[in-house]
Parts: structure tokens; sequence; C-alpha cells
């Protein structure tokens, strides 16, 4: 586990950097600089929509590219990317004609809230740019280099968009047109990074020379994750265009400014995975169930309990960090809990997604993701209406729970267990216990009228507290969402790999 633990360590440090910087743009800098909070909402739309088209063009092929490298010779390895590319070409070309079709062009105005905005026109190069990303970062990420390609998604990207707001905040990039160029610029730069960092990889031993390229395989592999990482991508970013299609780009900016809140429960999850990911496809390439899962279970554990103390952490802040912001941007509040709920629910099954798309249980993803977006958007038309931001949240937590369950259904359907015993049940009420203790702080801050989760109710008003309390109450709050998840490692035994980490660090700033 010591790349593992090594890699997981620089890719949280990415995650959270990352996050910081989002929380920054969504609270701080996107209310600056842009007062419409509909603009936020369109260039929120842009990133999404620009990714969901991405992962629809490059076919899966980069997803293939990490599962069969490990299972043909090196010599082929270029060929398969240079064969990624040619695809990815001929469907981009396709789709531009397409998008750039009356028709396609309605679907899309359609999709952004019914207004012809300036981020249309930038929808197809934005794709561009992630697809070309995402294939020189495959071999990266078979070379197990995998702290560079995740840097720059989780922290790269969120950094460009800091310094552009901040840059629009001084007096320049004011129109919407050019500010959206310089957010091109920079998912071009990042692309060309990768390029650069790939073509520095070790040229294929000259005595590797057995095996052959098995094309058809893995073309058939690519048409189930052609379809397996679009859905992936669409469910990502579904929520985003479910609130776009149905309640406009205003209600956009305030869901994306809860997402920040929601989302940092999974950067664990998200960190460990990245390095596991080469390291699973090799062992399950070798049909190595058990070392798969032994590593899944001890992976599980550190991600279960990591998660679930930050979300104790995001429903203890979240109240005081929306009570700064504009008015006009404090729309979401609500949706916070569900989007991290959700989260600490996609963390239960730890990396079993990676091991279905390796293995020869793949499709089951693909089944998982279609009958979570078919559910999502057929009960999401009749409650996101009348519900808000807040049931869109909610439609994506049942969403999740359902997903998860069909995935470790197909877990247990391929290797015979599903990593779930005694150390999960242990951690579950351990975050119960954190949720009661949630609830008690909420109750001491402000009486009964607050509910058990710590949303303000109507006709409560936390910013008539003082500033010193609210700054105060938060830090008193998460010391005790910190101790708590101490004593589960301490007393409960969750999270050994977790705990040994941290006793290394503190052993090492100790003079």
């Amino acid at each position: 586990m010591g790349i593992v633990q090594r890699q997981s360590a620089w890719n949280l440090v990415s995650g959270y950097l990352g996050v910081l910087l989002g929380a920054l743009n969504a609270l701080v800098l996107f209310p600056l600089a842009f007062p419409n909070p509909e603009n936020m909402g369109g260039v929120r739309w842009l990133i999404s929509a620009s990714l969901l088209l991405g992962a629809v063009a490059h076919l899966g092929w980069p997803q293939t590219m990490v599962t069969f490298f490990p299972k043909i010779p090196a010599r082929f390895h270029a060929s398969t990317l240079r064969f990624g590319l040619l695809l990815s070409a001929g469907v981009l070309a396709i789709l531009a004609l397409g998008l750039y079709h009356p028709i396609g062009k309605a679907a899309l105005v359609d999709l952004s809230g019914g207004v012809e905005r300036d981020e249309l026109a930038f929808l197809l190069p934005m794709a561009v740019a992630y697809v070309g990303f995402e294939l020189f970062a495959s071999r990266l990420i078979h070379a197990q280099q995998v702290i560079l390609p995740y840097w720059l998604k989780d922290a790269g990207r969120k950094g460009w968009l800091t310094l552009l707001l901040l840059v629009r905040m001084s007096g320049f990039l004011r129109d919407q047109t050019p500010f959206l160029i310089a957010l091109l610029l920079g998912y071009v730069l990042q692309a060309g990074w990768i390029w650069f960092r790939s073509r520095q990889l070790p040229a294929p031993s000259e005595a590797d020379s057995s095996g052959d390229w098995p094309r058809r395989a893995m073309l058939k592999y690519s048409a189930v994750m052609l379809g397996t990482v679009a859905a992936q991508m669409a469910f990502g970013q579904l929520d985003i265009l479910m609130v776009g299609a149905w309640l406009g780009l205003t209600a956009v900016a305030h869901y994306s400014i809860a997402f920040n809140f929601g989302i940092v429960v999974s950067m664990p999850m998200k960190a460990m995975n990245a390095s596991l990911r080469p390291i699973i496809a090799k062992l399950v390439a070798t049909e190595s169930w058990e070392e798969v899962r032994t590593l899944g279970e001890r992976s599980l554990q550190s991600q279960w309990l990591a998660s679930g103390w930050i979300f104790l952490v995001a429903l203890a802040v979240s109240p005081w960090a929306f009570n700064v912001l504009p008015a006009n941007y404090q729309g979401g509040l609500g949706a916070v809990m569900w989007i991290a709920g959700a989260q600490v629910v996609n963390v239960a099954t730890g990396p079993s997604g990676l091991v279905l798309v390796a293995s020869k249980s793949f499709r089951w993803e693909l089944y998982a993701n279609v009958a979570l977006i078919t559910f999502a958007v057929g009960i999401g038309q009749w409650w996101i209406p009348d519900h808000g931001v807040t049931g869109a949240a909610q439609v994506i937590f049942v969403a999740m729970v359902l997903y998860n369950g069909v995935k470790l259904w197909a877990l247990h359907r391929l290797t015979g267990h599903v990593w779930l015993g005694v150390g999960f049940v242990k951690a579950c009420l351990w975050l119960v216990g954190g949720i009661a203790l949630h609830a008690l702080v909420w109750a001491w801050i402000e009486g009964p009228s607050q509910d058990q989760f710590g949303v303000p109710m109507p006709g409560m008003s936390i910013e008539t507290l003082p500033v010193g309390n609210q700054v105060l109450y938060p830090v008193l709050e998460i010391c005790l969402h910190s101790l708590w998840a101490w004593m589960g490692m301490r007393y409960l035994g969750l999270a050994p790999d977790l705990h040994t980490f941290l006793k290394r660090i503190l052993q090492r700033l100790r003079p």
C-alpha cells in the first residue's frame, strides 16, 4: 500500500485544494465578479455540458487503454493511442455537424434555460480539449504517474478559473465572450501539458515482442465503455442539466454553491481510487481476487471514516458560510445535506466500480448508470419543478442509493463478496453518532426550533448572532467531530491504515 498511500496523499491534497478553490470561487469570487447569478450559471453549465460531450466523443477509449495496456505488449501502446485519437476526431466531427444544425442548436438552447447564450459557441472546443486531456492522461495513469493528471483536474482547472475571476474583478474580461475564451485557453494548455509529459514516458523495450494487439476485443470493450463513461458523466452532470432545464440558470448558480460543499465528501474516495485504478486493473487482469478483496476492504475502511468526518464538517460549516453570501446567491442551503449524503452513499461501495469496469462484468457498471439516469430523469421531471434546488439534490440522493445497490449486487455476483463487514457496520454506527452530535450542537446554539440536520427553519436568522460567535461555533463543532473521528479510530478500530498514516505524520512533526 506504500505507493497507494503516497499517491493518495498527494491526490488528497490536490482534491482539497480544488475544493478550497471551488469554495472560494463559488462563495466569494463569482458573486463579486458576476453580480447576476445567471452569468455564473452559464459558466457552470458550459463546464458540465462540455465534459458530458467529451465523454461521448472519446468513446470510452481512455478507460479501455488503462484496462488493456497490462494485457497487450507495450510496443502496441502508441498505436492504440493513435487509433483512439482518430476515433475521437471522427466522433467530434459528427457532433460538430449535429450541434450546428438548427435542430441540435435548438435542443442546446432548451437545455441551457431556453436562451441562446455565448456559452453555446464554446461547447465543442471545450469538449475537444477534454478529449485530448483524457486520452494522453491514460498513458500516464497506466504508468502509475497519476499525480499530475489528477492535480490538473482537481486544482488546475479550478485554479485557472480563480485567476480569471480575479482578473475580471480587476476590470478586465468584463464581457462574457473574452472570459470564455480565456477559460478555454486554460483547458487547452492543460491538455498540451499532459501531451508533453506522456511523450516523455520511456519507449517500450525491443525485447517485448510476444502477443498481439486485440483490436476487436478492445473495440467491443470500448463500445460498452462509451455507454458507461458517458452514463457516468451524464449522471455526474445530470443534476446541473436538470436544474438548468427546469429551474433556470440562476438556480444552477444556487445548486453549484451547494454542490461545492457536498462534493468535498467524496475527495478521499477519489484520491485513493485514482491510485488504485492501475493496480486494480493489473490484479483483475490476472484474476487475483483475494488480493483485490484485501485491497478493496482496506481502502474502503479509510475512505468511509474520512468521508464521514467531512460529511459532518460540511453540515457544521455550510449554514455559516451561506450566511455571508449575497442574498441572491443564498438559494441552495437545503441541498447541501442531500448532496453530501449522496457522496457518503457512493463511498460505501469503495473501489467496486474500478473492479467491475476492469473485469468480465464490466457491462454492469453501464447497467447501473443507465438505471440511475432513467430513474433520476423520470422522477426529477415531476419532483424538481415543485421542490427546486433541494428537490434536485433529493432525487440525486435516492438515485445514488439505487446505483450503489446495483453495483454491490454485481460485485457479489463476480467475486462472492461485497466488502461490507463488521467494520462497515461499526463505521455506520459511528456516523449516526456524529449526526446526533451535530443535532445536539445546533440545539444548543439556536434551540429546539432548529431541525435535526442544522438547516435553518423559516423565521430563523443566524446572522443576528455576533460575528465572533459565527466563527466560534463552527470551529467548536469541527473540533468535536475531529475528536469523535479520533475516538472511532482509537476505540472502535476504524480505518487502521488511516490511523497508522496519521500517527506517522504526527511522529514526524514532533521535535
